[in-house]
C-alpha cells in the first residue's frame, strides 16, 4: 500500500472529505488569486489587510504551505459509521485522520512572486499526522531526489496491517530501503530519461498555459465576482493573531467562479470538466465563512469550518470540531539527508531500478512466458493475434496474475501506475499496436 493510501475499509469517509476539501481548497486558492490584485475592494480595510498579507508571502524567498485537518476523532468515527458500519474508522485511525497534515515547502534564490522554475533551489513534500514523525518524505536538492517512507509507522498510525519491507513482492527489491524507512536517492536526470513530461508519442508535451491576455481576463472576472459576492469582516485580534472573516453564498460564488473558468476551456481543455450550474444545485446557498489569520501582517492560515455544510440528519453536526486548514510559514532549511542510499537505475524504462519485466513476472529483457502466467494462462496466441476474444482473455489472466503478486488493491499501491502501463504494453505486444475491437 502506498503511504498516501487510506486503509481500504475507510474509503467512503475519506472520499467524502476529499470532495469537500477539493471544493474548499479550490475556492480558497481562487479567492487568494483574486484578492492579491483586487482593486475593486480597496475601500474595505479588512480586504486590504488580506491582500497585503498575501503579497508579503510573495516577498519571501522560502515558504511552507501545510494542508491539514483539525477534527474531533469522535466526529470522524460517527461519520464513518454512517457511511460504512463495517468499515468504520477505529479509534486509533480516527485520531490519526483527525490530525492529518500534508506539507509542501520551497526555497528560491529570489522572492517567490518573481521566481521562475530556474530560481527554485530546493523543494520538500511530506505527509504526517499530528506532531509525530513524517510518514512520507520527499525532497529535491541539487538535482537529486530523496525519498523516505515509513510503512511500519504508517500501519500503526492508521491501525491497518501493511506488509513490511521484507515482504515486498519479487521485482520490488529496489524499494526495500525506501519502505523500511531509510532515505534513498536518485538523480533527477534519471526521472527525465524515464519519460517525465512526454506524451503517448514519446515527444515532450508542454503543459497547457494561458496567454497574458487570457490571464488578465480571468483576473478581471474573478475580481468582479469576489467584489460582488464576498463580504469581509474584521474580527479583531486573538492571541497575537488578527482574524478576518470572509463570507459568501456558497452556491452563487462557486457557480460564478467555475463559470468564469469554464469559459476559458478552449485554452485549457482540462477545464471543460469543471462543475456546471446543474452540478452545483445541491450545494447550499447559505453564507459560508472562511477565517483568514494574519500574523505580523503576513497571512499565516486559512480555516474552513466544514460543519457549516451540515444539514439536519447528517452525522456531522454544527458545533462539532471539523476544520479544514491551510497554514503558511517559513520552513527550516531544506537540506539533503545524510546517508541516503543510491537507488539502482536498472534498464532505461525501469523506475527506481525495478525492471518492468520482473514486475510482470517474466525474465529480464523478455515478456512473461506461459509458465510465468501459470496453468490458467491465456490461450495459445498462434493465429489469434487479432482475435478480440483472445485479447480479452489474455488481459483477464494478466490482471489475475497481478492480483496474485501484488494483492487485489495493487492499482492504488506505490507502483500501480507503472504496473498498469506495463500491462498495456504487454497487450500491445500480444495483440498488435491497436487493441482489437471487441465483438
Amino acid at each position: 500500500m502506498s503511504p498516501l493510501c487510506v486503509p481500504r475499509g475507510q474509503g467512503k469517509t475519506i472520499n467524502t472529505a476529499r470532495r469537500t476539501t477539493l471544493a474548499v481548497a479550490t475556492s480558497a486558492a481562487l479567492a487568494l488569486t483574486g484578492l492579491a490584485a483586487c482593486g475593486t475592494v480597496e475601500n474595505l480595510s479588512a480586504a486590504q489587510k488580506i491582500r497585503k498579507a498575501t503579497d508579503k508571502l510573495g516577498e519571501q524567498r522560502s515558504l511552507s504551505v501545510e494542508f491539514g485537518l483539525d477534527a474531533d476523532p469522535g466526529v470522524l468515527r460517527r461519520a464513518s459509521e454512517s457511511d460504512d458500519p463495517e468499515g468504520a474508522l477505529s479509534p486509533t485511525a480516527a485520531k490519526a485522520v483527525g490530525k492529518l497534515r500534508v506539507s509542501f515547502s520551497v526555497e528560491a534564490s529570489k522572492p517567490l512572486a518573481k521566481a521562475g522554475e530556474k530560481d527554485i533551489e530546493a523543494v520538500a513534500f511530506s505527509v504526517g499526522s499530528g506532531k509525530g514523525s513524517e510518514l512520507l518524505d520527499v525532497r529535491m536538492v541539487d538535482k537529486t531526489l530523496y525519498l523516505r517512507a515509513d510503512l511500519d509507522t504508517f500501519g500503526k498510525t492508521f491501525d491497518t496491517p501493511i506488509p513490511g519491507a521484507d515482504e515486498l513482492p519479487p521485482g520490488m527489491g529496489g524499494l526495500k530501503d525506501l519502505f523500511a524507512g531509510e532515505w534513498v536517492k536518485t538523480d533527477t536526470a534519471t526521472l527525465e530519461e524515464l519519460g517525465a513530461g512526454k506524451d503517448a508519442s514519446g515527444k515532450n508535451s508542454g503543459a497547457d498555459t494561458l496567454d497574458s491576455e487570457t490571464q488578465r481576463k480571468l483576473r478581471t472576472d474573478l475580481k468582479s465576482i469576489l467584489a460582488r459576492r464576498v463580504t469581509f469582516t474584521d474580527k479583531g485580534e486573538k492571541d497575537g493573531t488578527d482574524h478576518i472573516l470572509a463570507e459568501a453564498p456558497a452556491r452563487a460564488l462557486l457557480t460564478d467562479v467555475f463559470g468564469a473558468i469554464k469559459g476559458l476551456s478552449d485554452k485549457i481543455p482540462a477545464w471543460r470538466a469543471m462543475p456546471t450550474e446543474k452540478d452545483l444545485k445541491d450545494v447550499p446557498n447559505s453564507k459560508l465563512g472562511v477565517d483568514f489569520a494574519l500574523k505580523d501582517g503576513t497571512l499565516s492560515g486559512i480555516t474552513f469550518d466544514a460543519t457549516q455544510l451540515a444539514e439536519p440528519g447528517d452525522p456531522v453536526k454544527k458545533g462539532d470540531k471539523f476544520d479544514i486548514v491551510l497554514r503558511f510559514d517559513q520552513p527550516g532549511r531544506i537540506t539533503a539527508p545524510a546517508g541516503a542510499k543510491e537507488l539502482p537505475k536498472g534498464t532505461a524504462d525501469a523506475p527506481f531500478g525495478i525492471d518492468p519485466e520482473v514486475l510482470l513476472g517474466g525474465a529480464a529483457g523478455g515478456s512473461p512466458s506461459q509458465a510465468d502466467l501459470g496453468a490458467d494462462g491465456p490461450l495459445d496466441e498462434d493465429g489469434l493475434r487479432n482475435d478480440p476474444v483472445f485479447r480479452e482473455e489474455f488481459e483477464k489472466q494478466l490482471r489475475k496474475e497481478m492480483d496474485k503478486q501484488f494483492g487485489a488493491d495493487w492499482e492504488n499501491g506505490p507502483m500501480g501506475d507503472e504496473i498498469e502501463k506495463q500491462i498495456q504494453e504487454q497487450l500491445k505486444l500480444q495483440s498488435g499496436d491497436e487493441p482489437a475491437a471487441k465483438s
